[in-house]
């Protein structure tokens, strides 16, 4: 419904994003983090809202896992248990660096013979292969350059790498060509029988530094819906191939980036 032009900013352009509607007991877990988050960051004390307690709304078994900053790596762990669990497939979905533990411990699903799936993207957007323009645009498609090496070596150890691409659409200037949007969306779903989406990056700061929250879904049914919306957005985007010469020869070119930053990784 966003009408682009090869003139529209990079902000302009729709990304890709996953939440979760939340009905039953956990609610009570979010608003209890919801206030803790609020009261340290400085906003005014208010009194717990009275919350009876709620029936279950449904039959999908749910987890919520909230990550505080330094003092803990909850969703990080959570995140390595579900890939180190794997048996059968996983399903990667997000748009920043992947943190070099779980890039390792999706090297060690490769290695069991677990079929790994990744969709990420470009934090300045392009049309038929040209970046969008706007503020911070040179930066940014540097801080996709590092994206793009965190998937280099999965793609040469036999993952499935897809750059999320969205075919012409109808509104946008004709001739535009395909875009390749930013990816926001945090998930993963493992063995089309649990799924996980929240704020919680598998990036280095996610996993360390900053506040976030995870929710567990341990439910075939969702997990496997989770599998199926990402499917089709496969199926209109691009494989990387790792036999392709220029594929081959940028991720020489940028394999330096595999190791920066290194810290409180291993």
């Amino acid at each position: 419904e966003v009408a682009l032009t090869a003139r529209s900013l990079w902000r302009e352009v729709p990304w890709l994003d996953a939440g979760a509607r939340i009905e039953g007991p956990a609610v009570a877990r979010l608003d209890e983090i919801f206030r803790d988050s609020w009261l340290e960051a400085g906003g005014a004390p208010f009194p717990p809202l009275p919350m009876p307690p709620r029936p279950p709304a449904g039959s999908s078994p749910v987890r919520v896992i909230s990550h505080d900053g330094l003092r803990d790596a909850a969703t990080l762990e959570a995140f390595l248990a579900l890939v180190d669990g794997a048996q059968s497939h996983l399903y990667v979905i997000n748009g920043f660096p992947l943190l070099l533990e779980i890039q390792h411990a999706l090297l060690r699903a490769l290695r069991r013979g677990v079929r790994v799936r990744t969709l990420f993207g470009n934090l300045t957007p392009t049309h038929a292969g040209v970046p969008f323009g706007g503020p911070w645009s040179s930066a940014r498609i540097a801080a996709t350059e590092l994206v793009h090496s965190r998937q280099d070596l999965l793609v040469q150890h036999g993952a499935e790498a897809y750059r999320l691409t969205v075919p012409e659409q109808p509104g946008w200037e004709p001739g535009l060509g395909s875009v390749r949007p930013h990816v926001h969306a945090k998930a993963l779903s493992a063995d089309g029988l649990v799924c996980a989406v929240g704020s919680a990056n598998l990036d280095i700061t996610a996993s360390y530094w900053e506040s976030e929250v995870l929710l567990v879904v341990e439910d075939p049914p969702v997990a496997r819906a989770l599998e199926t919306r990402v499917d089709q957005l496969i199926a209109a985007s691009e494989r990387v191939d790792r036999d392709d010469p220029a594929w081959q020869a940028t991720a020489l070119r940028r394999q330096w980036m595999r190791r920066w930053p290194g810290v409180l990784s291993v």
